[in-house]
């Protein structure tokens, strides 16, 4: 039996914008087969089964409620609607318009999951930031729907759809963490897929080579900086990542040791921080390989502490660090 979806679709003209509040075709909003995304889904599962069964729960209530359509201009308007009816959709009592992701974050403020306001782009990084949810990755949840559960999110990987999960897979076991092998324990190459892939990336990024998205997918972004790493530590160059290349990792690492932060400057010219051009980690030290210390959300202002490019701000007394390429001073 097929696995069932619900989104927030298109509008009645079959754009993104310019029609009538609520669901003029009963196809705005609805229901339909899961299906395979040519580039994967990215899978998120609530830890706690009842709120999964809640975010289906609402889900299937704005599919089946004509009062909510499709319309990316006025995409809040659902959730000014039931906000104060218990962000349930089946008591939008007025026509309004949602699109895929803020029908998500109704759905997840349903269960009692409280998101700040995101994008499909933002989506993963937003509900990850709650706590209340496990990311998969891997092709056994992404190019399949067998093991899929519902009230499960899945955000396309060309991060342009979202859609909940209304009905399990035949296989669908309630895992809630995906299944995985330290970082070391076996060959990884180009089509290698799980958590040790991604601390793979995260681990080569902190060292200053590039593997692209940090996915968990070992592709050509990520052979070519494992092949940068073989070159530069002189070892066979073939672009897998065996016990040779580990070692050479090790060693970067040893020589970067990311508790060694330098020493803060004092505060110069003083004045107003505006982060600018996107949401960006704050860390303890001015470079990606330290520890994150909090989110600074576009708009938000800090006080400046000092010219860098990564950026000291104030916050709550402790002299923090954004990158400057997100952090504008005004």
């Amino acid at each position: 039996m097929a696995v069932i979806i619900g989104s927030a679709r298109i509008d009645e003209n079959g754009r993104a914008h310019g029609g009538k509040a609520g669901d003029q075709t009963g196809k705005e909003v609805s229901t339909q087969n899961w299906y395979k995304h040519s580039k994967g889904w990215v899978v998120l599962r609530a830890k706690d089964p009842k709120k999964a069964e809640k975010i289906a729960k609402a889900m299937r209530a704005a599919c089946d409620n004509p009062n909510i359509g499709y319309d990316q201009y006025q995409n809040t308007t659902l959730w000014n609607e039931v906000k104060d009816k218990g962000y349930d959709p089946a008591k939008a009592s007025t026509p309004c318009e949602t699109d895929c992701a803020r029908l998500v974050r109704v759905c997840c403020a349903y269960a009692g999951i409280m998101a700040k306001d995101f994008y499909t782009a933002t989506e993963v990084d937003k509900l990850m930031d709650t706590g209340e949810f496990v990311k998969f990755t891997t092709s056994k949840y992404t190019n399949q729907s067998d093991y899929l559960g519902a009230g499960d999110i899945l955000v396309t990987k060309t991060k342009g759809h979202t859609v909940v999960v209304l009905t399990n897979g035949s296989k669908y076991d309630g895992e809630v963490e995906e299944p995985s092998v330290p970082l070391g324990a076996r060959i990884l190459r180009n089509g290698s897929e799980g958590k040790d892939v991604e601390d793979l990336q995260r681990r080569l990024k902190a060292v200053g080579y590039n593997p692209g998205e940090i996915d968990g997918e070992y592709g050509p972004n990520t052979a070519s900086a494992v092949k940068a790493l073989q070159k530069d530590a002189d070892i066979l160059v073939d672009g897998e990542f065996g016990p040779d290349s580990y070692a050479a990792l090790l060693a970067l690492e040893v020589d970067e040791d990311p508790n060694d932060i330098p020493e803060t400057p004092e505060a110069t010219e003083k004045g107003d921080v505006v982060i600018s051009g996107g949401d960006a980690w704050i860390r303890v030290g001015p470079g990606s390989q330290y520890d994150k210390a909090g989110l600074a959300e576009n708009g938000d202002k800090f006080t400046y502490a000092n010219p860098d490019e990564w950026v000291p701000v104030l916050v709550d007394g402790r002299i923090l660090w954004i990158s400057g390429k997100y952090a504008k001073r005004v």
